[in-house]
């Protein structure tokens, strides 16, 4: 077996068996595709073979032929005059290998951007895709909820759907029915249903003013629940259905406070979950849930409807699946490992914890016996990250999905996420996103599931007064301007080769130009004088409202070239804060600059 023989094919196959010889690319004709799962045995395993006298593929099931002349597709682009002659036998580890994208934090996809996505998953070998909504579905008699968020409609979802069947991926409804119903429930016409309508205790100290999750006290939750299980369930052909359920936080602290002291907050939790979940089957589909709140209440594991399957989560290369995930192989409980992107909350990526949690993740998946690999990208705190930060996670965790042990190491990364993101032919895209998404690792200051230049930029107003500088020096703030004027210097001698690459380029200069604002503001602010830094051209670069306000004008252009126009008012709120609030060092109000 010699996997380095073929370096361009992503996810690399279980076994490629090379003869030392090569035929024309013009030649490849491929020869009498058929199904024999005798001679396959794997589900959508396939068998390619490439020689003198053509191609012949061999699939276990109609997936494998469909994976099967991904591979050969993949060849053809790597080899323009001559491929290597070779037999592949493939087949993936893990049957279920999804990716969730976040729709409701602000930035919604337009339907074009998501069906050039799904054509990428599907030579990634994809097969599992689940839009996250909570109030982004044009549900019928709810538009006090989704008026101004450009939601999907139907129509669409249905065109989504049928360009998903066609790619052998499933596109699973996602819609959350408790918790995380904020949207819904800060408008009047839900705010009856809400749990506290007047804001809760959040577990990380401080007061939430908004109301977060339905109150399963109130008769008319569920039959809101139902409504919009229904309504979306009648439309997909998929056989799951996501209901969400995660970080009901205020659950007991108002009109169910009385039951949760009656019967525990946890059995409170499950009977509801266990209503939602019949729901979802009288429409002949699996439930799917969020488990964390299983995980805070292990007693309920047993407990767990059997046939849900639950969706463990975890963002941090710190923290492992392995132990979870042998106690739900140990109860019998279905599950899906779900790491993700870490791109939310950054700007610029993380690219060390990406790697870990995705590679611990598949080790995990693969030695427990879960259903599925679920990989995430979220949104959260306004959505800031482009698209292209997505690649490094998207790419990798699709790797060891479908093949861990040929596609844990990194070394053909790049290569990788430049073909399939820009169908470009060599790695210097990739290699760039690489070098981004690791600027963070210009000094040891680490936040969970974020960068501290994101941070910091979130920090004004926030819920728990933190001051992200209280853990960054000057010197780290300086190491970060380096790392990321590198970065830029980088993509400035960059010359992208396709369109896609092109706007790629630009999404990644925008975020590094982004992170190093928030760098140099930060370092005024600890120096307690105006900064200027070497700049990645001519003249100096000053942390001033000026250029934040041209960094905002982009961010404003490349948003609406991939996503909707609701939301993004909402995101640059979140956004500006920071020319809102008084400054620490030689500024007044950052506002009263004209930002």
């Amino acid at each position: 077996m010699n996997l380095h023989l073929c370096p361009h094919l992503h996810p690399a196959p279980q076994k490629i068996t090379p003869t030392g010889q090569t035929v024309p690319t013009s030649a490849l004709m491929l020869v009498d595709p058929r199904i024999d799962p005798d001679e396959v045995a794997h589900p959508q395993g396939y068998t390619l073979t490439i020689g003198s006298s053509g191609v012949t593929l061999v699939g276990h099931d109609d997936a494998g032929l469909f994976y099967g002349r991904q591979t050969l597709d993949q060849l053809r682009a790597a080899y323009p005059k001559n491929v290597p002659s070779l037999s592949i036998e493939d087949w993936p580890d893990l049957i279920t290998r999804g990716y969730m994208l976040d729709c409701s934090r602000d930035r919604l996809p337009t339907l074009a951007t998501v069906l050039q996505l799904v054509d990428k998953l599907a030579r990634l070998k994809i097969n599992q895709f689940q839009l996250y909504t909570e109030h982004t579905v044009a549900y019928v008699g709810h538009e006090a909820a989704w008026r101004d968020a450009s939601p999907f409609t139907f129509d669409e979802l249905a065109t989504i759907q049928a360009h998903c069947n066609e790619r052998f991926i499933d596109l699973v409804p996602c819609q959350n029915v408790f918790g995380h119903m904020e949207r819904w429930l800060k408008k009047s016409e839900y705010v009856h249903l809400a749990e506290c309508p007047d804001g809760y205790d959040t577990p990380w100290g401080f007061r939430s003013p908004d109301p977060c999750s339905l109150s399963p006290a109130v008769s008319e939750s569920f039959e809101l629940s139902a409504d919009l299980i229904d309504q979306l369930a009648e439309k997909s052909n998929s056989t799951l259905f996501n209901i969400g359920c995660d970080e009901t936080l205020d659950l007991g602290q108002g009109k169910s406070k009385a039951l949760c002291d009656e019967k525990g907050k946890a059995t409170v939790y499950l009977d509801y979950l266990q209503k939602l979940c019949g729901r979802v089957e009288s429409h002949g589909k699996t439930p799917i849930f969020f488990g964390d709140v299983i995980l805070n209440h292990p007693e309920l594991i047993e407990r767990i409807p059997k046939n849900a399957v639950l969706v463990n989560w975890n963002y941090e290369s710190t923290k492992s699946f392995m132990e979870e995930s042998k106690q739900f192989q140990k109860a019998g409980v279905r599950f899906y490992v779900c790491p993700g992107t870490s791109s939310w909350c950054t700007l610029t990526g993380r690219g060390q914890n990406t790697i870990g949690n995705l590679r611990d993740g598949a080790e995990a998946a693969v030695a427990c016996g879960a259903e599925g690999y679920l990989i995430t990208e979220w949104g959260d705190h306004g959505n800031w990250q482009p698209s292209a930060i997505q690649w490094l996670g998207l790419t990798y965790g699709a790797g060891v999905a479908w093949s861990l042990n040929t596609n844990r190491n990194i070394d053909t990364l790049p290569d990788a996420i430049s073909r399939i993101a820009a169908d470009e032919t060599t790695g210097e895209l990739g290699a760039i996103l690489w070098q981004l998404s690791n600027a963070y690792e210009s000094s040891d200051v680490r936040f969970s599931n974020a960068t501290w230049w994101f941070r910091f930029l979130h920090s004004p107003e926030n819920e728990l007064n933190e001051d992200p500088l209280q853990k960054v020096s000057v010197e780290a703030a300086q190491s970060a301007l380096t790392a990321l004027k590198n970065v830029l210097d980088t993509l400035a001698r960059y010359a992208p080769a396709t369109p896609e690459a092109q706007l790629l380029k630009r999404e990644m200069t925008w975020s590094a130009q982004m992170a190093r604002w928030a760098c140099l503001r930060a370092a005024e602010r600890l120096a307690g004088a105006s900064l200027t830094v070497t700049p990645c051209g001519d003249g100096q670069f000053h942390a001033s409202a000026e250029a934040f306000n041209d960094l905002l004008t982009e961010f404003q252009a490349l948003w609406l070239l991939r996503s909707r126009p609701g939301g993004l008012t909402d995101s640059i709120e979140k956004l500006t804060k920071v020319l809102r609030v008084a400054d620490a060092s030689t500024h007044d109000k950052v506002g009263s600059w004209g930002g």
